[in-house]
Parts: structure tokens; C-alpha cells; sequence
């Protein structure tokens, strides 16, 4: 029993950041639904999370308040990326590496808020619908190097579509979620951020904020993949002065795709 409540009294100065951003009944609610997340291993349903409390009878309540509690997210957001700084930091060198991706997570009613369709990658299987409904979330974490290294996600974005898009509310593409989700965890970070993330966002949409901050803002390094549809250009050569606007580019070069028509053979190296 003195270890349960030992262990009881840490996991509530875990959360104590996040009092003052709720109401007391919000945070009477809160509580238990973060906790349930932890002691439940499964699909995080609001059923499974109050089967591992023993909160069964509390259903009704706490489903109400994931249903029309209301938030500063970003506000609830800052003390996780402290919390985590102080007590996981995430280090690469002198960098401090964050993934971006996204995700889906099913939803079989169209009446459920925020949803789009999008495409079922089993679908090949015959008693699978082509397309499904479903949240879709841009998703971002800290790496932090070990063996193995260890992911720990801390921010979100729920996307929509344009033409899905619930009333009320204004359209951001991923690429401009993932852009301030990085802008978000480098506010909060000691080290520079370097972003993490696959060919989907290697866009200008995300690059040029990263690579060109704001004033009172550091720059962003990435880690990513070349787009087998990048547009790659030659240096532009000095030359004489033509009326019409000045080129911005050199020659335009063949896609990673058409590597093959590079002029330049491919050198291997280890690093």
C-alpha cells in the first residue's frame, strides 16, 4: 500500500504542470483519462480506459468531457515539451532531432466530428471497403538516441480536407501543421531542432520556414530523404544582360527518378 501511494503521489506531481490550465471538474476528468492511457495497452477506447481504473460506473462523465470539454492546446502543450526537456532530453550531437509524420486512426460513422474518407491500403482483400473514414493526425515526437532509440510523441495536428472541412473551422495542410509543430518544439528547446521526416514534407512549405526563420527565430535543420521528383537545377551562369526577367535557375536537370541521365556517375562513401 506505501508503495502504490509513493508511486500515486510522483504520477501526480508528473501532471501538477497542468493543473492551472483546467477547471476543477476538467482536471477531476483529465486526470483519470491521462492515467487510463498509461495502464492501458490496448486501442485507448474510453471503455478500455476506465476498465483499467476500475471506473466503469464513470463512463457517462468522463465521456462528456472528452465529447465538450474545451482547452488552450497549446497552452497544455508547453509544459510536456519542458517536462521533457528536462527530464528525457533529446540529443544528437549538438541537435535536438524531432520526427514529424502522420497517421490515421479509423472511424467507422460519418457523423463523428472531423473525419475524411481516405484509401485503405488492404483494401485488396475482398471484404475490405476501398475507402474507410478516419481522423487523420500530423504527429510529433522527440527522438532520443539509445538502444533502442526511444520515440516520444508530444504534440498533434487534426487535418481535414478542404471540401470535408467541419464549419467554423480554418484549413491548414500538413505541411503547414508540420512546419509550426517544429516551430513549436524550437520555442521550447535548449539545442537547435533538427527535423525528421520522410519525402512528404521535404516541400517548400516546410523547408522555407525552417531554413528561413523569422526575426528572434534559429534555423531548423532537417533530415530527410531526396524526392524522386525533386526539381534539380544547375548553378546559374553568369551571362549577358537580356531583357525579361532574370532567371532564378541554371539548366534544369533529370529527377533522382531519371538518374540514370546525370551527366555525373554515382561515388560511394561511409560516414
Amino acid at each position: 500500500m506505501d508503495q502504490a501511494m509513493q508511486l500515486w503521489t510522483w504520477w501526480l506531481s508528473l501532471l501538477s504542470p497542468f493543473a492551472l490550465l483546467f477547471t476543477q471538474p476538467g482536471w477531476v476528468r483529465f486526470v483519470p483519462w491521462v492515467t487510463g492511457m498509461v495502464l492501458c495497452w490496448e486501442e485507448h477506447t474510453m471503455t478500455q480506459l476506465l476498465t483499467s481504473l476500475g471506473l466503469e460506473s464513470r463512463w457517462r462523465v468522463l465521456e462528456h468531457f472528452a465529447e465538450y470539454g474545451a482547452w488552450d492546446r497549446d497552452a497544455v502543450e508547453r509544459p510536456m515539451l519542458r517536462w521533457l526537456e528536462q527530464e528525457r532530453p533529446a540529443r544528437w550531437g549538438p541537435y535536438h532531432p524531432g520526427a514529424i509524420d502522420d497517421t490515421t486512426l479509423h472511424r467507422t460513422s460519418a457523423m463523428v466530428w472531423g473525419t475524411c474518407t481516405c484509401h485503405e491500403a488492404s483494401a485488396r482483400r475482398p471484404n475490405r471497403a476501398e475507402t474507410v473514414r478516419a481522423h487523420t493526425w500530423v504527429v510529433m515526437g522527440d527522438l532520443v538516441p539509445g538502444t533502442p532509440w526511444m520515440y516520444l510523441p508530444h504534440s498533434a495536428r487534426l487535418y481535414w480536407r478542404q471540401n470535408q472541412l467541419p464549419i467554423g473551422e480554418t484549413f491548414h495542410t500538413k505541411t503547414a501543421w508540420a512546419a509550426a509543430l517544429l516551430r513549436q518544439a524550437e520555442a521550447e528547446s535548449i539545442a537547435p531542432i533538427l527535423g525528421v521526416f520522410d519525402g512528404a514534407y521535404a516541400v517548400a512549405t516546410v523547408v522555407e520556414p525552417c531554413v528561413n526563420p523569422a526575426l528572434a527565430q534559429r534555423r531548423i535543420e532537417m533530415l530527410t530523404r531526396l524526392r524522386v521528383d525533386a526539381r534539380l537545377y544547375q548553378p546559374l551562369a553568369p551571362r549577358a544582360r537580356r531583357k525579361g526577367r532574370r532567371p532564378q535557375w541554371g539548366e534544369r536537370l533529370a529527377a533522382p527518378q531519371h538518374h540514370v541521365y546525370w551527366s555525373s556517375s554515382w561515388r560511394t562513401g561511409q560516414a
